[in-house]
């Protein structure tokens, strides 16, 4: 019995924000002790770049895994929107406790896009976040993210 062709389509997104590192029970010492000129509590920005890989089957009356136009559109609801021109610290709720590391930002993202790849009855099978060309954090899949 032959499967259906199975293939991966890697979609970028792109937005701009700003956040910074600091743990409220450290003087403001300790908080450039441990993250440097990242707690600057005035915030500093990124323009980050996210790539979403999803993968399923080649559909045979399209030829496509997705139709890309619908990706893009998760994206942008996902991504782009609820991010893009914020203050992550102060305008994502995700981040009231948390800090605003690339590892808690993927986590927010898997956890917002997962629901909506699973119903285009794909897989989410990775997520790439970077802050910039030298600096990025990928996910893959596995155990359970924080809520």
């Amino acid at each position: 019995m032959k499967t259906a062709s199975r293939i991966t389509v890697i979609r970028k997104a792109r937005f701009a924000a700003a956040h910074f590192l600091r743990l409220a029970e450290l003087s403001d010492e300790e908080n450039f002790k441990c993250f440097g000129p990242s707690s600057n509590a005035f915030a500093h920005g990124h323009n980050y770049e996210v790539d979403v890989q999803v993968a399923g089957p080649v559909l045979p009356e399209t030829g496509m895994v997705v139709n890309l136009k619908d990706l893009k559109v998760i994206l942008n609801e996902e991504v782009v929107a609820p991010l893009d021109f914020k203050n992550l610290n102060l305008q994502v709720p995700f981040f009231e406790n948390r800090l605003t590391t690339l590892e808690n930002l993927c986590q927010y993202l898997w956890n917002r896009l997962k629901p909506r790849i699973d119903s285009l009855s794909l897989e989410l099978v990775g997520l790439k976040v970077a802050e910039s060309d030298d600096l990025y954090v990928e996910y893959f899949g596995g155990a359970d993210l924080l809520p």
